[in-house]
């Protein structure tokens, strides 16, 4: 069987399950994916692979192709100026009640290993330590990827991983090394967290009072249209009125959805949720 046709039966097959598209010209990268499933099933090459697939995927094969589907990149603090303007905002809400509550509710969407979820928890409490805020706060971190998500429960990382984008200061502050040479997040980060498996197309619960900060960075980009203009309207009934929605760099809301005012702080773009 030609190769384009087998790359075409997973593409549609993960475009159902996730929505995320493999277009023709990205058909290598979902090769040398495929390949390292097949690797780790022990399956002698993508051909074989394909075979066992017509038989059913299901277990460990269909946890392996959505985790290795997905783009766990991930780092501590990236893209800085976005968790500055995090930053300010909870100063600013907490500071005029905007939210109307003294606790406050973040979702950390696709947070793949946790470095955005803990990049979150140690702003707050930088804040709440500074004495700047004193609410007490919720952060959830999700993902379709058990791998990663095992990893971020852990919150144990590498030495090159903690040099991607985290200070020494708040390094050696909120993070313990062992004699393996990994760090480990401390009680005070992570007692607060929770993380869980969740598909962003499935049916979303949202809690009592609403978020006040969802992130989903770099996750629209590998769905369709109708995929992100589904998963935004989720994402909106999730937040509370007036909360912020956080995207990546290269992604924008125009002309998917108009749940949203467009907001500059501190030269990132944020999407506010317009009052009901």
């Amino acid at each position: 069987m030609q190769d384009n046709q087998i790359f075409l039966f997973f593409a549609k097959y993960i475009e159902a399950e996730l929505g995320i598209v493999y277009a023709e010209h990205n058909y290598f990268q979902l090769q040398n994916r495929l390949e390292e499933i097949a690797k780790l099933l022990g399956i002698p090459d993508i051909q074989a692979l394909y075979e066992a697939a017509q038989k059913g995927i299901s277990g460990p094969f269909k946890q392996l192709l959505l985790d290795i589907s997905t783009n766990n990149e991930t780092s501590f603090f990236r893209d800085e100026k976005v968790f500055k303007a995090i930053e300010t905002l909870i100063i600013q809400s907490v500071k005029e009640k905007t939210f109307n509550t003294l606790r406050l509710h973040l979702w950390s969407a696709a947070s793949s290993t946790g470095q955005e979820a803990l990049t979150l928890a140690i702003i707050i409490n930088e804040l709440k330590e500074k004495g700047i805020i004193d609410s007490s706060y919720s952060i959830v971190g999700t993902d379709i990827s058990e791998r990663a998500l095992n990893k971020a429960i852990t919150a144990e990382y590498s030495q090159l991983e903690v040099q991607r984008g985290l200070p020494t200061l708040l390094l050696l502050k909120y993070f313990k090394k062992d004699d393996r040479d990994r760090w480990t997040a401390s009680v005070e980060l992570t007692r607060n967290l929770q993380f869980k498996k969740l598909n962003l197309r499935d049916s979303l619960v949202p809690m009592q009072d609403g978020y006040h900060f969802i992130l989903c960075r770099n996750v629209l980009i590998y769905q369709g249209v109708e995929g992100k203009i589904d998963i935004i309207k989720r994402i909106s009934a999730c937040l509370a009125p007036g909360g912020f929605f956080i995207m990546g760099a290269g992604e924008s809301l125009l002309g998917l959805s108009n749940d949203f005012d467009q907001v500059m702080i501190e030269g990132a773009v944020l999407y506010r949720k317009k009052a009901a």
